[in-house]
């Protein structure tokens, strides 16, 4: 059977490479249609974003169909990593080359959604949003901050990737405590301390997308106190 073929335009490289990201993370996509489709249908989503001449490619099948009304259905579609490197490499070069404008950022930051957590039984579940060669921020599904995270304290995120387990430690640089809207939870950015050469090659690695998490798609943060834990 002949996969069918979806066209997705986003505004932005980083809002497709974000979605991407969230999407093969947590395993697929739920998508409402008129037409329910039988389960094992494959599908092909060309993505593409401004400034990017070759879309990124990525299969699908369908796992479940459910009827929300009459006529009315939700297929739940597993999302498979690019095979083709050749959008995909150039949605990242893109966002690479506009980052050299923005001067407030010393490093291109890669949407990259991964759920994270932390070996404290009261801790929030953590959703890194972004990540780049220097640090990474961090949404916190909470109302507050935890009363252990605050500017200054020390910081380890280690994350399976598919060529080795990276480990990087770094410090809380800014905070915002409370939660603003619904939309906007409270957030910390850290700041990375120095990698030797296997770190470093490791996250350059994940900031291409060479090298993506295990699946599931989690990594586990710790802040403050002891750093000696393993994923």
């Amino acid at each position: 059977m002949t996969p069918v073929r979806l066209k997705v335009a986003y505004k932005s490289p980083e809002s497709l490479l974000g979605e991407l990201t969230k999407s093969v993370g947590r395993g697929g996509v739920r998508i409402e249609t008129k037409k329910a489709l039988p389960v094992g249908t494959k599908f092909v989503f060309e993505l593409r974003s401004p400034g990017v001449s070759d879309p990124v490619e990525v299969h699908g099948t369908v796992l479940t169909v459910s009827e929300t009304a009459p006529g009315s259905f939700v297929l739940h579609i597993r999302y498979e990593a690019p095979k083709n490197r050749l959008g995909l490499d150039g949605v990242i070069k893109r966002i690479f080359e506009t980052s050299q404008f923005d001067k407030k950022r010393k490093a291109p930051r890669i949407p990259l959604h991964v759920r994270a957590t932390e070996n404290r039984p009261d801790a929030p579940t953590y959703r890194l949003r972004d990540i780049s060669a220097g640090g990474v921020g961090i949404d916190v599904e909470a109302d507050t901050l935890p009363r252990h995270i605050k500017v200054g304290v020390s910081f380890l995120i280690q994350m399976k990737l598919t060529t080795g387990v990276l480990s990087v430690p770094g410090q809380v640089v800014w905070a915002v405590s409370t939660r603003a809207s619904d939309t906007m939870p409270p957030r910390v950015g850290v700041a990375f301390g120095a990698l030797n050469a296997q770190v470093s090659q490791l996250l350059t690695d994940l900031l291409t997308l060479k090298a993506l998490p295990t699946p599931p798609w989690i990594a586990r943060v710790t802040f403050g106190a002891d750093l000696n834990t393993t994923p």
